[in-house]
């Protein structure tokens, strides 16, 4: 009988841990999701809309992975502890992502920023003149390795430079929390931003990626659907930027942010990842429905910037996350 709902390949590594537990005659005792933000970078080209992805080129000891992926990181309690704000404030972030937890919404919003600044060097921040920051950030290698080594905080580096956080900047694209079949599992939420006036980005990875500008069709012809070159949730956001003309019309866009939760299943033989439609646009979602994220005052200590794959299950290695599928 054919799975109800979207159905995509999973990867070699969500297989194994799947054969795993069906050949044990049981299921994982998965953990509580752990809130992360990506940032999905855009700009203007003359042959269309163009996104910064990154590039993992080894990671686990998995040799030649080559996952297209997106700047993301768990949330960590720097991001939110005495943040500078300007333009929106947590009860405005809550809004935007349909959830009742404003401290959880404007953190998700905080961190999106920070991981742009590490990997980009791009700052969705204001100065003391209220103008959104204009200036290459090229300067500022040193104090971001610092931030991804979590030697300093994101809120402390934007007090320390008389600047603060736009949320405002950064619009809630896709939220994603991978199956309960993970060992270990992520709440992702996607934010779109676009490179403010004057500022370039400056790739910046603690560990062996690469990353660029590429149009989200060229993304997806490079990948062919490998599961192992691109996880489900990038997948998703390339494919819903496939259409999107410009970068305006990218920011006007509304957007369903309610949770995507895919489940497993066969078919065909096959195990196969299965994404529902989405839900009622006008439905109140709450971070806490569902047991969907962990407590509001985890510390996340590891490394900020990693390359995310869908279908991860593997413990994480030193210098990276894994989210996804």
């Amino acid at each position: 009988m054919p799975l109800s709902g979207r159905t995509l390949p999973v990867s070699t590594e969500l297989q194994w841990l799947l054969d795993h537990w069906q050949a044990e005659g049981r299921a994982p005792a998965s953990e509580a999701p752990r809130p992360s933000s990506a940032i999905v970078l855009i700009r203007d080209s003359l042959d269309g809309l163009e996104t910064f992805v990154t590039r993992q080129l080894d990671a686990r000891g998995v040799e030649d992975r080559n996952r297209w992926a997106f700047p993301v990181s768990s949330l960590r309690s720097g991001d939110l502890r005495r943040l500078p704000l300007a333009g929106w404030n947590s009860a405005r972030c809550a809004r935007a992502l349909k959830i009742e937890n404003k401290s959880r919404a404007l953190h998700h919003f905080s961190a999106a920023a920070r991981i742009a600044f590490a990997a980009t060097g791009i700052l969705l921040a204001e100065n003391i003149d209220r103008d959104i920051v204009d200036k290459p950030q090229t300067d500022w290698r040193a104090t971001r390795s610092r931030l991804f080594s979590s030697e300093i905080s994101w809120s402390q580096i934007l007090r320390e430079r008389d600047l603060k956080l736009r949320p405002d900047l950064c619009k809630p694209w896709m939220r994603w929390i991978n199956t309960t079949m993970q060992l270990h599992r992520f709440d992702t939420i996607y934010f779109v931003a676009t490179v403010p006036y004057g500022q370039e980005v400056d790739f910046l990875s603690p560990n062996e990626t690469s990353g660029g500008w590429m149009r989200p069709q060229e993304v997806l012809a490079d990948t062919g659907g490998d599961p192992n070159r691109v996880g489900a949730s990038t997948r998703l956001v390339l494919e819903s930027l496939l259409t999107v003309p410009t970068v305006g019309a990218a920011m006007a866009q509304i957007r369903d942010v309610h949770p995507l939760r895919p489940d497993v299943g066969r078919e065909d033989d096959e195990w196969r990842l299965i994404v529902q439609p989405g839900r009622d646009l006008y439905r109140k979602g709450t971070m806490r429905d569902h047991a969907v994220a962990v407590g509001d005052d985890e510390d996340d200590e590891s490394p900020g910037f990693v390359s995310l794959g869908d279908d991860d299950s593997a413990p994480p290695a030193p210098a990276e996350e894994t989210d996804e599928s």
